[in-house]
């Protein structure tokens, strides 16, 4: 981690925990207030890879800070941490930093949604990789005939599909998506 980043994520924290007492000083409520930190944990992991990827912001768990992909000298693409204004928390599904009643974190998806048969019907089904019987394949909803339908494809040899990270990961990266794997 560079200099500039870890100055960054110190001045990003100061800011989160800033954010915090003013929320929790000017809280409605009359009993305890357990404070609940903006936390992206739960968001996809960040990428580089397609034209999609490129054009999105990814989250990183201090909501205060977000990546965008950047174009490196030598034609490739790498991810920078930016931060948000003051004030504000990076909400992956709004794409931009907003005021924190505007915040949104990443929910995960319930084992059965995850483990269910692949569907191809929304914007954000056709766009998640599904889980398959086997860990070394996956389902992507591909065109077929004028509709989107679930393909089978293999996992590169060596590596298993990891839901969480929506791609093929090496094994010491995999955990069970499903958890009767």
């Amino acid at each position: 981690m560079t200099f500039n980043q870890t100055r960054l994520k110190v001045i990003g924290t100061l800011q989160t925990i800033v954010l915090l007492c003013l929320l929790l000083a000017t809280s409605p409520c009359n009993g305890a207030v357990e404070p609940i930190l903006p936390d992206n944990a739960l968001c996809p992991v960040a990428r580089c890879v397609t034209y999609d990827e490129v054009n999105t912001l990814w989250a990183v768990p201090d909501a205060a800070y977000f990546q965008q992909c950047r174009r490196k000298a030598d034609g490739g693409w790498e991810l920078q941490l930016m931060p948000c204004a003051p004030g504000t928390l990076f909400s992956y599904k709004q794409q931009v930093c907003v005021m924190p009643p505007y915040w949104q974190g990443c929910a995960a998806l319930p084992d059965e949604q995850r483990c269910a048969a692949p569907r191809c019907n929304t914007y954000k089904e056709v766009n998640t990789l599904w889980v398959h019987d086997s860990a070394d394949k996956f389902y992507q909803c591909r065109r077929i005939n004028g509709s989107w339908a679930p393909l089978e494809l293999p996992c590169a040899p060596g590596t298993l599909y990891s839901f969480k990270h929506q791609v093929c990961v090496l094994p010491a990266m995999w955990v069970p998506s499903c958890g009767d794997e």
